[in-house]
């Protein structure tokens, strides 16, 4: 699911960056994108020479997903290769490689364009830019609303050291 280097970056699998059983397709649905998360028989790829290949493959075996378990209908496969060969065509590609990066670049796309969104929605919305806060998991966002909601609410009691409430669970909390 990543690749580390020696150096210390990270490249993490685009799934991982989202919540739990969100696809990638999913998610730019969620914020209206145009584009589409495209299709790609990984399957095909058994060795490195796959790359060279002028076409992509025609056996419907290929096309299925081994990561989601599905079962797909005949009609399911054949809309998926028929949408793979209007991405061939557009992206004017010779090579199965050629192809492997337009898929990649438009994961990346929709990711990109779906975190700019998202982002613009929670500065809109709850007034935080996660970037900016270096909170990039569901928890850490919702713990810094929280807080932000907070400070818009104080009052006598409700904040921390005269909060009797708070106190309590905190002292039944306390180790050693």
């Amino acid at each position: 699911m990543s690749l580390a280097t020696k150096c210390g970056v990270e490249f993490r699998d685009i799934t991982r960056l989202l919540a739990p059983s969100t696809s990638l397709r999913k998610f730019g649905q969620l914020f209206g994108l145009e584009q589409a998360k495209a299709h790609f028989p990984f399957a095909f790829l058994d060795s490195v020479h796959r790359l060279k290949e002028a076409r992509l493959p025609d056996d419907d075996s290929l096309w299925r997903s081994e990561l989601s378990g599905e079962r797909l209908q005949a009609s399911q496969l054949a809309q998926i290769k028929a949408e793979a060969g209007a991405m061939w065509s557009a992206l004017k590609c010779k090579t199965v490689d050629d192809y492997l990066a337009g898929y990649l670049h438009l994961d990346i796309e929709i990711l990109y364009l779906g975190v700019q969104k998202w982002n613009a929605t929670l500065e809109k919305v709850l007034g935080l830019n996660f970037v900016e806060l270096g909170r990039y998991t569901i928890s850490s966002l919702s713990y810094t609303a929280g807080q932000k909601d907070l400070e818009k609410r104080l009052c006598i009691g409700s904040f921390f050291p005269n909060n009797a409430q708070m106190y309590a669970i905190l002292r039944r909390g306390m180790r050693g």
